[in-house]
């Protein structure tokens, strides 16, 4: 039974917005409380407990934890930092730790747990592109039917860019959508790759394409085209070796990207000399006005750094950034320096530094998928505000899982 519910748990994670009773209580995080009681039960009754799953990086985590907690008691410590603090109490203790027993205790494979979050991909794709085509061309909307965009359990419906009404898929926004989207795409190649199901990457990048053009989030698209192209010249840099094969693919597709992408500006169809400014813009920080999402995000970035310096130590407290101004500093990483401290951003980025260093590790067959996933969850931590995503701390370890598992091989 924790097997499966921890199965329901990786499967739904991204599913924060669908089903949602309340702003805390989302899906997962419901499901991850009855895997505990679940798990903590089974102990009990069994009496069997795992004691070997704690790793070196995981001490990184221990002691941000304890400098939140810190930071809670030195801080400002109203209601709102309270439950900022179990915000990541919960993230850490049980999205991550909790994860991380379950799989150790009962020896799930990382081929289990991707082959779960490929099937969630799946799920998501069709969920995005059916609401897409029904909310544009059939008068049909799917998201409100599953749910409630206040401004608290969802941000949004739909918003209009480049002519179509845009989906946020099964998330709170189109924005928050792309960080789980990516996070499983790579999973997903992955275990297509593990698995020998390489017939099938095709159409799972297709589907990853058009559920991003249903969505067109600017930073989705833009860390995705970057971590790619990153990804693949540091393999060719790394093993060495580019066929001439390869070159001539890569010419063939750049010229074509050329040409299409010339007429188009030529003769200006679908407006997409606009549209390209526009997004040009949105990525380099560069719109007009501060009420748009980059101009907002510069406004709250200034307003963390203002904040950090007067607090540099242990910072103001949890949530306090949100308690200032309803927007928060939409970025987790000026979250963390403005509310908890340059302590605790130390901590949690020599965390983020050995995950990172896992994945260099792994075996050139698999590196690529989950690099694809760590950059672009890493980078995207920049411009989102929640550091309690439950995907994002399945992925970290799902890593260490991986990297364990090619060292066993390997010995």
């Amino acid at each position: 039974m924790v097997k499966k519910l921890f199965h329901g748990f990786v499967f739904l994670a991204p599913f924060t917005s669908f089903f949602a009773l309340s702003a805390w209580l989302r899906l997962p995080v419901v499901l991850n409380q009855i895997l505990f009681i679940v798990t903590v039960l089974s102990i009990l009754i069994y009496g069997r407990v795992n004691k070997k799953w704690i790793l070196k990086e995981d001490l990184y985590l221990i002691s941000f934890l304890g400098l939140v907690w810190l930071s809670f008691l030195l801080g400002y410590k109203e209601k709102r930092s309270f439950n900022h603090s179990l915000a990541y109490t919960n993230a850490i203790i049980f999205f991550f730790f909790l994860s991380k027993y379950i799989i150790r205790h009962l020896r799930i494979s990382s081929t289990a747990i991707t082959k779960t979050m490929y099937r969630s991909f799946i799920v998501m794709s069709l969920i995005m592109l059916a609401d897409f085509i029904g909310i544009n061309f059939l008068d049909y909307s799917l998201r409100k039917t599953y749910t409630v965009a206040d401004g608290r359990i969802s941000n949004m419906d739909y918003y209009i860019r480049s002519g179509f009404r845009r989906v946020g898929g099964v998330a709170e926004e189109p924005g928050t959508m792309a960080l789980f989207y990516n996070i499983y795409f790579g999973a997903s190649l992955y275990f297509l790759t593990i698995s020998k199901k390489l017939k099938y990457i095709k159409y799972c990048v297709v589907i990853f394409l058009l559920s991003h053009f249903a969505m067109l989030s600017s930073a989705g698209i833009a860390l995705a085209i970057f971590s790619f192209i990153s990804i693949f010249i540091f393999e060719k840099i790394k093993r060495n070796k580019i066929s001439k094969k390869q070159i001539n693919w890569s010419l063939l597709i750049l010229l074509s990207i050329i040409i299409v992408t010339t007429i188009a500006f030529v003769f200006n169809l679908g407006n997409i000399r606009l549209h390209f400014n526009d997004f040009i813009k949105k990525i380099l920080f560069n719109e007009t006005g501060s009420y748009t999402s980059s101009g907002q995000r510069l406004i709250q970035w200034k307003r963390a750094l203002v904040n950090f310096f007067e607090h540099p130590l242990f910072g103001h407290g949890p949530g306090f950034g949100v308690q200032q101004d309803h927007e928060g500093y939409l970025s987790v990483y000026f979250t963390i320096l403005a509310d908890l401290g340059i302590l605790a951003f130390i901590f949690f980025f020599g965390f983020q530094e050995a995950i990172f260093k896992r994945v260099l590790k792994m075996s050139s067959k698999t590196r690529p998928f989950l690099l694809f996933s760590i950059v672009t969850a890493f980078l995207h931590l920049c411009i989102v505000s929640d550091f309690y995503h439950a995907p994002l701390w399945i992925l970290l370890v799902l890593i260490q899982c991986v990297y364990f598992e090619e060292k066993a091989i390997e010995v």
